[in-house]
This record gives structure tokens, C-alpha cells and sequence, in this order.
């Protein structure tokens, strides 16, 4: 198959090495302009563009997809298909009718559920199982085309977005090189999504990560796993006159019998169980690894020490 990549994120490397790898012929990326980074405002390239450029494939950077040039510069290299991971973009019908088998798309969910921007730190946040990877007809709706190949993962307990986007790519990169040649060879029915099913992740902000101490340490659990590495779960704590933020990384439950203790009270601390803070239902957290604001990562229990902060003081859900 002659195949025209587009992606931009890091984490469509995987399935454009996959490809690469694959018997396909890959023709071209299209992926994202270069843009100003960092604190020298840089010209950062994307993660595609910079493999695309070791291999020796053609680079495309439109700025709009809608313009005549990008129209006509897909054209001229006339792919049987389009594969498109994490580019950042959305594409026109113009577009979408160039290709013989059209784009396919790559989505970190099982699809109708979780449509959207954020699939797998919903799915944690939701307390799912199982989650997974499906490959799908591209269309003018958003997320809504045919389904041509479906992968399931099992959701462990200790997962973040970050191990389970880990485990997801390989699986997906090996699921759109099959998809492909199932493609060609003719031997897929592309199913219909069940719009009665559908769920949706849309895109979070800064502030979703906030730690709300009333809910119960479950739930707080799957914040602190679903928020990383964005925008990571996060509390303040007063230091001499100032309110200062301090991240959190990992949490475990803790057994409160016999115990008592007020939202976002430290309630306990030693070197087995660590910082223990009170949340809601009359339950506490251990605070296993935390980042304080312009320091490293460190244990809870260190982070408390040095905040010289005691039993008795309390994390603040507001700044």
C-alpha cells in the first residue's frame, strides 16, 4: 500500500516506525509547523518530522488544511490510504475523498466510548477495567466513522496515563499495519458505531487537577493517576507566610479505624504509612511521592519535614 503518514506527538512515532517497518511504501508526513519552544523561543519540529527526516521521507507543513496548497500537495502523491495519529489538525472532506481507502485514524479507546481529546485519562478517572486502541474510518464527524480493528487492555490498579499511553502505542502501531494490509487485501467490514453508546473525553485544563479533600480516597486515587503527566494533581500548603503548591504523584489508601480526621488534615505520620491525609467519608490517603513547588520529586513524609509542617495542619484545596 502506498501510504501517507500524518501525525505530530511523540506518541505517534510508534505506529510511523511500525509503518516504516511494515512492506508498505510510506510517501510523505504531513505533520504540524514548526513552532517557537522553550524559553529561547527555539523552532521546535515535531517528533514525526524529526524521524520522517532520518529516514529520508518527504515532509509536509501546511498551516491549514483547508488551503489550496495543502490540497494539492497531497494529491500529487496519489496514497491508497492515509494514516492519521495524534497530527493536531482536523481534516476537510476535500481531503478525506483523495485516498482509494480514505484516512484511517488511530483512537486510545473502544470506540463509541470516550470520543474526544482525553480517552485515557477518562478511563482511569472513571475507574474502567479495560480500555484499549481502535482504528476507525476518518469522517467529517468527530470520532464517528466506521470501526476497522479493535485491541482491549486490561487497566491495572497502579496505571497513570502515562504507563497505560505506554502500553497503548505498541498495540496500536500493530494494529494499524494490520488494518492496512487487511485493507488491501480486501477482507474488511468496516462496522457502524452505536451513537446510544457513545461517551466522551474533551480536553482538560490546568485546574481539573486540583484535589478536592471531600471526596473519598478512591476517587482521589484516580485523579492523581488520570492527571499524569497533565496537569498532574495538585494542593497547597502554607510555608511561613506563603501559600505554595505542592504536586502529587502517588497515593495509597490508609485504614482509619480508631481514627478521626478532617478533609485535607494531616492526621498521621511515621516511616511505615508516610504523610496520611483525611478525606472525604471519613477516610485518609498516604502521600507516597510528591513534587513541592521548585523542588524535586521526594516522599511525602520528607516533603513534610521539610515544609516543617505537623499532625494537625492541613493541605488546602484552594490557593
Amino acid at each position: 500500500m502506498k501510504i501517507v503518514f500524518f501525525g505530530s506527538a511523540p506518541i505517534a512515532v510508534s505506529t510511523f516506525n511500525a509503518l516504516i517497518e511494515s512492506r508498505n511504501e510510506i510517501l510523505a508526513v504531513f505533520t504540524q509547523p514548526d513552532r517557537p519552544a522553550g524559553r529561547g523561543g527555539h523552532m521546535h519540529q515535531t517528533a514525526v518530522k524529526v524521524r520522517a527526516l532520518e529516514v529520508g521521507i518527504p515532509v509536509e507543513q501546511p498551516e491549514r488544511m483547508r488551503d489550496p496548497e495543502a490540497i494539492e500537495a497531497l494529491k500529487k502523491y496519489e496514497p491508497d490510504v492515509a494514516v492519521i495519529v495524534a497530527y493536531g489538525h482536523l481534516i476537510p472532506k476535500v481531503l478525506l475523498e483523495i485516498p482509494e481507502h480514505g484516512f484511517i485514524n488511530l483512537h486510545a479507546s473502544l470506540l463509541p466510548r470516550y470520543r474526544g481529546a482525553a480517552p485515557v485519562p477518562f478511563a482511569i478517572l472513571n475507574g474502567d477495567s479495560e480500555t484499549g486502541v481502535t482504528v476507525f474510518q476518518l469522517n467529517e464527524k468527530f470520532d464517528e466513522g466506521k470501526i476497522l480493528g479493535v485491541e482491549k487492555v486490561t487497566i491495572e490498579d497502579t496505571d497513570t496515563t502515562t504507563t497505560l499511553l505506554e502500553k497503548l502505542s505498541p498495540i496500536g502501531a500493530e494494529l494499524i499495519c494490520k488494518v492496512v494490509g487487511e485493507l488491501e487485501a480486501g477482507w474488511i467490514v468496516p462496522l457502524e458505531q452505536n451513537d446510544e453508546e457513545a461517551t466522551f473525553a474533551p480536553k482538560m485544563n490546568k485546574d481539573d487537577g486540583r484535589v478536592d479533600w471531600a471526596l473519598d480516597s478512591r476517587t482521589i486515587d484516580l485523579h492523581v493517576r488520570a492527571y499524569q503527566p497533565w496537569p498532574r494533581c495538585f494542593t497547597f500548603y502554607v510555608a511561613g507566610r506563603k501559600v505554595r503548591r505542592l504536586c502529587i504523584l502517588e497515593v495509597r489508601d490508609y485504614d482509619m479505624t480508631g481514627q478521626s480526621g478532617k478533609n485535607g488534615e494531616i492526621v498521621h505520620a511515621d516511616e511505615e504509612n508516610g504523610l496520611v491525609v483525611g478525606c472525604g467519608n471519613g477516610q485518609a490517603v498516604r502521600l507516597i511521592r510528591v513534587k513541592p513547588e521548585g523542588k524535586k520529586e521526594m516522599r511525602g513524609l520528607d516533603f513534610m519535614h521539610g515544609a516543617r509542617l505537623k499532625v494537625g495542619d492541613f493541605l488546602l484545596g484552594i490557593d
